[in-house]
């Protein structure tokens, strides 16, 4: 059913007679047929109500049209059409009163550009609509405006190419700088032709528009500009541990930046599997210290946004492939590019082998600790913000309300890199740990001893003298009975 056809704001109610071939008419000059296969494997059979916004003009779009577009001899609509989805039939009177229902029911939208052979503009939809409980993912919230409504949305920034202006390089470098600029008030929002531009200055014997791309390095510079502090992994340098350490950054809340052959994504999420079989070592046993076990093992694949397609695709391993899943698989991926934070100095391969040595360590270490050792262990690393941390702890109960109580009062760096330790069966089962190693993000891999706290079930030790910025002076604290206690996940959230 379609209302208001002549209006400003169009309504279609999928039934018999509309689907979603019955918007592009209504979307006329600027909706096509390749456009609605771009959003209709994400909203399909769950998307029943569709508005219309027309004349609508994205902040986006129009940057790209004023130094690019609206210079060539026929020269495309200056604005564009916006579509919001709704999981139920709903009416404008219902959604301008604000009635719990409509607001509710709200999916998302796509601004859709008059841009050939892709319209597919700025686009937020819900996370829930392609992924499951087995998903962990970074996402921001977004408030969009309607009939004077304020209607919430939630999931990962999406944008396709226009092939002229921007291509894949610089569509994922946007979706990964829109996440930033909405969750986090620090960076302020970037649009495509300043995006263009932080590359437009290495560019060496090629013209800036029409685009042709960006290497790996140009991306890296552009986050640069951008006041982050970005590290380039190549397949190449990391053959054993590549994957890993992208699932490790992920895990730390960081979308990266993906190179495949030719092509560029946003990775944001992963998917686990908790039914892999739990490690053994020679004759069947457990796997222990000095080897350790790390809970990427259970990472299936990689949430990604390919402008290429449509939001919320997965990247599996080979062979996992699934119907609507990207062609890619994990053995495509060359690079990856982490925009670390500027006051993050202590890269995850670095922090990874600090950790494994005081695990180690026979003093220090699990072979001290008679909860721990012995045990088949699991160890989950990620980078988090102490603010982040501390504001987790009484949800957590951190296994002793000491524990809590000395976390809160002492003084961490702004960044912490952590090592949770769980017992295999326990983390596969309830997602709970045994205890932490928290590690100084501001120091270097050379540096000996920059963990701030080690926490396990016996006892908990701090460094007191670098919390107070004097010479290392170590205080270990007795727990008389210490239990098990949720994983931190402030970082990434389960759907």
């Amino acid at each position: 059913m379609i209302s208001d056809a002549k209006s400003v704001f169009p309504v279609v109610v999928f039934d018999a007679a509309d689907s979603w071939d019955s918007l592009v008419p209504l979307a006329a000059r600027h909706l096509d047929s390749r456009g609605i296969e771009r959003l209709r494997p994400v909203l399909d059979g769950k998307c029943q109500c569709v508005v219309i916004e027309r004349e609508y003009i994205d902040r986006d779009y129009r940057d790209t049209f004023s130094h690019f577009h609206s210079k060539r001899f026929s020269t495309p609509d200056s604005r564009c059409v916006r579509l919001h989805f709704f999981s139920a039939p709903v009416t404008p009177d219902a959604i301008s009163m604000g009635e719990q229902a409509a607001v509710e029911s709200y999916l998302g939208y796509s601004v859709i550009r008059p841009t050939k052979p892709n319209c597919i503009g700025r686009t937020l939809l819900q996370h829930t609509l392609r992924l499951d409980a087995s998903a962990h993912l970074n996402k921001c919230e977004e408030n969009v405006h309607l009939f004077g409504t304020r209607l919430t949305v939630d999931g990962f920034p999406f944008i396709s190419q226009d092939a002229d202006a921007t291509v894949c390089a610089q569509s994922a470098l946007w979706m990964l700088m829109r996440y930033y600029s909405n969750r986090y008030p620090t960076y302020s929002e970037i649009l495509p032709f300043q995006i263009t531009n932080l590359a437009m200055r290495h560019e060496v014997g090629s013209r800036v528009y029409p685009s042709s791309g960006l290497y790996s390095w140009q991306l890296a510079e552009a986050l640069r500009l951008q006041r982050f502090s970005p590290v380039v992994y190549s397949r190449k340098a990391f053959p054993k541990n590549f994957e890993h350490l992208l699932y490790t950054y992920i895990e730390s809340g960081l979308p990266l930046l993906i190179t495949l052959p030719r092509h560029a994504v946003v990775g944001f999420g992963h998917v686990s599997d908790y039914t892999v079989p739990v490690p053994v070592g020679p004759g069947g046993a457990t796997i222990a210290a000095p080897a350790f076990c790390y809970s990427s093992r259970f990472n299936q694949g990689f949430v990604v946004n390919d402008d290429n397609k449509f939001p919320y695709q997965m990247l599996r391993r080979g062979g996992l492939v699934q119907p609507l899943d990207s062609a890619h698989s994990w053995a495509n991926i060359q690079e990856f590019i982490v925009p670390l934070p500027e006051k993050v100095f202590l890269t995850a391969e670095g922090v990874q082998t600090a950790m494994e040595r005081i695990l180690r360590d026979p003093v220090l270490g699990i072979p001290s600790s008679p909860a721990l050792a012995g045990k088949n262990l699991l160890l989950r690393l990620y980078l988090t913000s102490a603010r982040s941390f501390k504001r987790s702890l009484r949800t957590r109960n951190m296994g002793n309300p000491v524990v809590e109580k000395i976390y809160r009062t002492l003084p961490i760096p702004h960044f912490i890199w952590i090592c949770e330790i769980a017992d295999y069966h326990e983390y596969v089962n309830d997602r709970k740990v045994l205890g932490e190693v928290i590690w100084d993000a501001t120091r270097n891999a050379y540096e000996p001893d920059g963990w701030i706290a080690r926490h396990f079930p016996e006892s908990l030790a701090i460094d007191v003298g670098s919390a107070l910025n004097g010479p290392q002076k170590f205080k270990t604290v007795s727990l008389a009975a210490n239990n098990s206690y949720f994983l931190f996940n402030s970082n990434l959230h389960s759907l």
